[in-house]
């Protein structure tokens, strides 16, 4: 598969310099403010690659960072719970009680949190999408997220998970958890070490979120 032509957010092939809507609109005001997650930091690496030994919290990091400015050039506004390697606070807990006093703030239109996925079977892969059960607006961009992803990896598509996470039970906005692929899956975990497929991925989740966004 090629990984040097983009997607647009209908899917459509374009060239990667296309704008999304309102990047043109130079110095003005966000259309909507989005917060970013991503997941585990500093001395909670969370999942850790079969084959490589990658770290997922670095992973997460990494296609995050793309994602924000994917959607600052559509005129997004970005707030993120970390933007370095490190964790939040020096245990878990602590982290997470300073993770989800920023993720409940009231003034996102959503919230979106980043993760790499791992599982004993080692042929399952791909990304997968979840939101909190019971939780239709979060379903709505659950699922618009996942649509993204399936169609720019060129693959069939996958419903939307309920699930009970703190990243999508906590926030007062919609929220979705993304795990973008498999580190128990070789191939899975080698293409997410890759800049090429990182970019793939963040131009697609940022696709969904700005789809979700201009229909809620």
């Amino acid at each position: 598969m090629l990984f040097t032509v983009l997607l647009c957010c209908s899917c459509a092939p374009v060239s990667s310099e296309a704008p999304f809507p309102g990047e043109d609109e130079e110095n003005a005001t966000p259309l909507y403010v989005v917060a970013l997650d991503f997941g585990h930091g500093g001395f909670d690496g969370g999942a850790v690659g079969t084959d490589t030994g990658v770290i997922e919290s670095e992973l997460n990091l990494a296609v995050g960072m793309l994602v924000k400015e994917e959607l600052e050039s559509a005129n997004i506004r970005v707030v993120l719970t970390r933007s370095d390697s490190e964790a939040l606070a020096k245990t878990k807990r602590e982290d997470m009680r300073v993770r989800g006093e920023i993720l409940k703030a009231p003034e996102f239109d959503c919230v979106v949190s980043i993760h790499m996925n791992k599982f004993t079977n080692r042929s399952v892969r791909g990304p997968m999408t979840y939101y909190q059960a019971g939780a239709e607006a979060g379903q709505g961009l659950a699922q618009s997220i996942i649509d993204a992803l399936t169609c720019a990896l060129d693959k069939p598509a996958r419903l939307a998970n309920p699930g009970d996470n703190f990243v999508t039970r906590v926030p007062i906005s919609p929220a979705a958890l993304v795990e973008c692929g498999f580190l128990s899956n070789a191939e899975d975990e080698r293409l997410l070490c890759t800049k090429e497929y990182q970019e793939l991925l963040a131009h697609a989740i940022a696709c969904g979120i700005l789809d979700w966004l201009e229909r809620a």
